[in-house]
């Protein structure tokens, strides 16, 4: 008529739900804070032309408005460094339209360490990245 005893076998699968059950709340909060910050991130981008995450000379993404005569949407500009250069970037544009239609590209750039000149680059030198 006491207390019931719980088999040592099952404490440590009850301690593991409650570790994936918090694991989990904590996943939804995060999802959640991401989906309420897009309309902040909206305004930001109205406001200013474009938004930045990085810096300028190496990886870093950059979110801007297309406003043309043909075309208005957002475009979406991620640049990386090259695994087998540090010298070089790839850079890859997307364009999100709903006025018009945009030719998304991906393109390499590579700069010299001694002057800072771009320098040329050959048509194969992303070939291995993609």
């Amino acid at each position: 008529m006491g207390r019931r005893l719980v088999e040592p076998a099952t404490q440590p699968r009850v301690h593991m739900k409650r570790w994936l059950r918090r694991f989990l709340y904590l996943l939804i909060v995060l999802i959640w804070i991401a989906i309420m910050s897009l309309p902040f991130l909206a305004v930001m981008v109205a406001a200013r032309g474009q938004v930045q995450l990085g810096d300028d000379t190496g990886r870093h993404l950059r979110i801007f408005l297309v406003q043309q005569r043909g075309a208005a949407g957002i475009g979406i500009e991620n640049q990386r460094p090259l695994r087998q250069s540090t010298d070089c970037t790839k850079t890859t544009v997307t364009y999100l339209l709903w006025e018009g239609t945009g030719e998304n590209a991906s393109y390499c750039q590579c700069i010299d360490s001694n002057t800072g000149a771009n320098l040329p680059v050959d048509a194969g030198s992303c070939a291995v990245e993609q």
